[in-house]
């Protein structure tokens, strides 16, 4: 691992914390009586969510222990986690668009209302694509930063819900603020990365994030 990247297992672990509260109010506390709609696709995809974020936590720990088998082994296991995450997903966008339909939403509203939860899924899948063909190609240093890519992408998962659950911030502003720190932080790496002409896989994100923030606001910031 790069010298100037051997803590970011650590800085991956202090985000859990942020997770964690977001999902509390309207998943963790009602344990063991769920409310009707937390289906079992709810639960998975909640399960699969948690083990891919301790996943991203494991494997620069792993490097930095030097624990290179371990780390192969999970990174295998992410490829069997990876299809069933994408398809959880996909089903919770399509029961929130029933939702959204069965509290009269129009047909437009409700579409445009998942818009954002599709953008990301569609990154994530992307960012997720890129990191393997990068390992593969034994481009470590691209797989490490779009393996970070994805842990910002799945930033909001629990941010906006921290801030909308325990602040009352309203959805469009918490999304709204979510997309303005990925930028930020994305420009951070950029600029972190500027001396060693790797910060392309950063680039990349942050631009895909410009279009999808462009689009957001074209169609009214639904949610």
């Amino acid at each position: 691992m790069e010298r100037a990247y051997r803590n970011i297992g650590y800085i991956l672990l202090a985000l859990l914390p942020i997770f964690i509260a977001g999902f509390w109010i309207p998943y963790f506390s009602e344990i063991p009586h769920f409310d009707v709609s937390i289906t079992t696709a709810v639960h998975v995809h909640a399960i699969l969510l948690f083990c891919f974020l301790g996943l991203l936590v494991f494997q620069p720990l792993a490097i930095r222990y030097k624990a290179f088998p371990a780390h192969r082994l999970v990174g295998k296991l992410s490829n069997v986690m990876m299809p069933f995450i994408l398809t959880f997903s996909v089903a919770m966008i399509g029961k929130e668009y029933r939702e959204h339909l069965a509290s009269g939403a129009l047909v437009t509203e409700a579409r445009n209302a998942e818009f954002l939860s599709a953008a990301q899924l569609l990154l994530l899948g992307t960012m997720y694509g890129l990191s393997i063909s990068s390992i593969r190609k034994r481009d470590i240093s691209a797989h490490m930063r779009y393996m970070i890519c994805i842990a910002i992408i799945l930033l909001p998962a629990g941010l906006a819900r921290t801030l909308g659950y325990w602040f009352h911030v309203r959805q469009a502003s918490s999304q709204a603020a979510c997309l303005v720190l990925i930028d930020v932080l994305l420009i951070a790496l950029i600029i972190f990365d500027r001396r060693r002409s790797s910060a392309r896989p950063y680039i990349r994100t942050l631009l895909a994030y410009i279009v999808v923030e462009v689009l957001w606001v074209s169609i009214g910031r639904p949610v």
